[in-house]
């Protein structure tokens, strides 16, 4: 351990916490009981949290939110959290500063939200996630330059070969049950992390439970389970421990690629002669 970062992440955790579980007061109308801006809140909610983890990820990346395309037409919803290799992205903006990022130089991707209220609106969110972890299948020319560099791409078999999927909220006004914690047929998609910051966090274990908080719903044929981990007592819970040293790692090591604009720009001349 060492005692000046651990005192100084401590630090950063505890102000971005209070500052994010406070920050409904600042745009709360008392008078009308509504927010006075619903969407001034969750821009400075995201900017809270983009701060936040910007300072554990390897400044070769950036933070931001957009949109998520591919070669094939494909565009995602809006985007809260979107991490990208800075120097391989280009900065594809829409007249109303809309950034687009090309699926394949993008690292992570993460929804922010308040409170989830139900079991249901967890795994609409949810959804959204595996969405793009299915996208990122799809890409052509898939050569990649960054991460496991001897391996082929592969992301059917290595879960560091798609997107790191994760969630971040204020609390859960639900019962956990795992079992309910199903929206995808196909469990590569699922996400990485679910973190609630008055929860817990939401990961996997191995079948047999000897190897718990995995952040990885995979690995070859080996499916994990849904595991969680509730919050310690404490200023400085071992999930958030666990959160930032899977970001950390994912960002490490997956796989990103080369892209080619030119798939982007034009027809796939192959595919209509086939």
């Amino acid at each position: 351990m060492n005692k000046i970062i651990k005192n100084i992440t401590v630090e950063n955790y505890n102000n971005f916490k209070n500052s994010f579980v406070n920050a409904k007061e600042i745009f709360w109308d008392d008078k009308n009981n509504k927010l006075i801006h619903p969407g001034e809140y969750g821009i400075y909610r995201e900017d809270l949290v983009k701060k936040w983890l910007s300072s554990y990820i390897p400044e070769k990346f950036g933070v931001s939110s957009g949109f998520i395309v591919n070669s094939n037409g494909y565009v995602s919803t809006q985007c809260d959290i979107i991490i990208y290799d800075k120097e391989k992205t280009p900065t594809i903006e829409g007249v109303g500063k809309q950034r687009f990022f090309p699926i394949e130089t993008v690292s992570c991707v993460g929804e922010i939200k308040s409170d989830i209220n139900t079991v249901e609106d967890l795994k609409t969110y949810l959804k959204k996630l595996a969405e793009i972890k299915e996208e990122r299948e799809k890409v052509k020319n898939s050569d990649p330059y960054y991460g496991c560099k001897k391996l082929d791409f592969n992301p059917r078999k290595n879960p560091f070969h798609n997107i790191f999927t994760f969630l971040i909220c204020h609390k859960f006004k639900f019962s956990i049950d795992l079992n309910k914690i199903n929206y995808t047929e196909n469990h590569r998609f699922k996400h990485n992390l679910v973190l609630s910051l008055q929860d817990g966090i939401l990961d996997y274990s191995t079948i047999s439970k000897k190897t718990n908080n995995l952040s990885f719903p995979f690995a070859g044929n080996n499916i994990h389970v849904d595991n969680f981990r509730k919050n310690d007592i404490g200023d400085f819970p071992i999930p958030i421990i666990n959160f930032l040293s899977a970001l950390q790692m994912a960002l490490n090591m997956n796989i990103l690629l080369d892209l080619d604009m030119t798939i982007y720009l034009t027809d796939d001349i192959l595919e209509k002669i086939e």
